[in-house]
């Protein structure tokens, strides 16, 4: 489904196709790709792939780019008492930032408004990294938990930035200053519920506005120059779809067509337009058993949902601001290059979704 490429993947125009108006166009035609899609979605056997496995650190350098992994998880209130390996793959992956944005960690959003410690959880992942990797920044309000590791190769390279903190059905936000470069990483849970999308486009605007605000003052009027994002959305399949549908039939594009996020998106309704999004391959991440993979069909069932999102931006504004160059003519400099679901990681009734960048510095 993926293709993938030799390394140097920064000469690469597109190294991932994104999720617009175009993709359905280019894939939904595919039907082996359909077959395939619809029986990983209908039996919940999507095996995901990284990038730049056993591909040792010096075979490149800070001069050419860095490597960032980016996980969103919302974890139904607990901690995994089992490896996180098959997550990090840190013994044969190498990624020179790590940043894991989660929801509902640790504690449930209930028991969080009285003990909003993510300690332990902070302790599990900086065991799961080794001492390779060195926290940079983290903040948490409530149930949300964002932080940022960097290997220890970058740290002189580092400088920490702001932690913002908005509502618990909001958002969280950390900025970093990398070789004078300003990376804002964003954590969100927005409203849940199937008819609630323009209560949670209005909350993204209002998040994004802020946070906007909190680096440019943070960072003595400097605007951010890449912006992260990853959250439970809440995003939901537009579509009235019953358990024994579930059972019997898939449509993997029909359900991704009616995604409220992309038909957010593609009609231009809010902020989210703004922003690009690597294209979906993997079956909707709710509603899952906790610790089987297998869709949750009984009085629990909800609606299954693209809920864990990655979304991404480069303002380019400041840069045009002082060259003759167009929007057009810029090239992007932070690139997706793999955005992907990781079905093994059990526990919760959301699946982890992750997304693997590469940035010129």
């Amino acid at each position: 489904m993926q293709t993938q490429s030799a390394y140097p993947l920064i000469e690469d125009p597109l190294p991932f196709p994104l999720f617009n108006e175009n993709f359905f166009s280019e894939y939904s035609q595919d039907k082996k790709l359909i077959g395939n899609l619809n029986q990983e979605m209908l039996h919940l056997n999507h095996k995901c792939s990284y990038k730049w496995l056993n591909q040792p650190r010096n075979e490149w350098n800070f001069e050419n780019d860095i490597r960032i992994l980016v996980i969103t998880w919302n974890m139904h209130g607990m901690i995994p008492n089992h490896s996180l390996k098959r997550l990090f793959n840190i013994d044969i992956l190498y990624h020179d930032i790590i940043v894991i944005g989660t929801q509902e960690c640790q504690r449930s959003i209930v028991t969080s408004i009285f003990c909003e410690s993510k300690n332990e959880w902070e302790v599990k992942l900086q065991n799961e990294l080794g001492k390779s990797y060195i926290k940079v920044q983290s903040a948490s309000l409530n149930a949300m938990h964002i932080i940022v590791f960097a290997h220890k190769s970058l740290i002189p390279k580092i400088r920490n930035g702001f932690m913002g903190i908005v509502g618990n059905k909001g958002g969280i936000a950390v900025s970093v200053n990398i070789d004078d470069k300003i990376f804002l990483f964003i954590n969100s849970h927005l409203e849940s519920g199937q008819n609630s999308e323009s209560k949670r486009q209005t909350q993204f605007s209002k998040l994004e506005t802020h946070f906007q605000n909190q680096v440019f003052s943070n960072h003595n009027h400097v605007q951010y120059d890449y912006l992260i994002w990853t959250g439970d959305f809440n995003s939901r399949i537009d579509e009235n779809i019953s358990p024994q549908t579930i059972k019997t039939h898939s449509d993997f594009f029909g359900w991704l067509g009616k995604d409220q996020m992309y038909l957010s998106r593609h009609n231009k309704l809010n902020y989210q337009s703004q922003f690009q999004e690597g294209m979906i391959f993997f079956p909707p991440t709710y509603k899952l058993l906790q610790n089987y993979n297998s869709w949750s069909l009984d009085q629990d069932f909800r609606i299954p949902g693209w809920c864990d999102r990655i979304l991404y931006k480069e303002n380019k504004k400041m840069t045009i601001q002082s060259t003759s160059q167009s929007f057009k003519d810029m090239t992007s400099k932070l690139k997706l290059q793999n955005y992907d679901a990781n079905f093994d990681i059990l526990g919760s009734d959301h699946r982890p979704v992750f997304a693997q960048f590469t940035v010129a510095i």
